[in-house]
């Protein structure tokens, strides 16, 4: 078994990372950027290819990638650590998204709702709003 590093330490590394992109397996690349773009204000980042079968959204600098293939539902979820998350939750509510859990302030300092997106993928939105204890 390999070595087991901390938090206080850090493997030896002179790479570096601005970002992660999560990337989902979908029915249709298209529809599922237009559904974030036009339901949750997201920004389309591309398409590609013709049909697409590769494409990205973006929500301020967090981007996701979606992939055509069969959905891993349960086995993946996205979670968006935001600001203004009741400003989302009514986007979302008015533009027919799923809401599966209500807006909840909890006591790691979170304020959190869950929803479906038209996969079927869990998304949750996140604002720290401080520790309640």
């Amino acid at each position: 078994m390999g070595r087991i590093y901390h938090a206080e330490e850090r493997m030896p590394t002179s790479i570096s990372c601005s970002a992660v992109y999560p990337t989902l397996a979908v029915p249709s690349v298209t529809a599922t950027c237009n559904w974030y773009v036009d339901r949750l204000g997201f920004t389309l980042r591309f398409l590609w290819g013709d049909p697409p079968t590769h494409g990205a959204i973006l929500l301020d600098a967090a981007c996701v990638h979606f992939w055509a293939g069969k959905p891993q539902l349960g086995a993946n979820w996205l979670y968006f650590d935001i600001d203004g998350v009741d400003e989302m939750y009514h986007r979302a509510t008015s533009n027919g998204v799923k809401v599966t859990r209500e807006p909840e302030t909890y006591p790691w300092g979170m304020r959190e709702f869950n929803a479906l997106d038209l996969n079927g993928y869990n998304i949750r939105f996140g604002q720290n709003v401080g520790s309640s204890g």
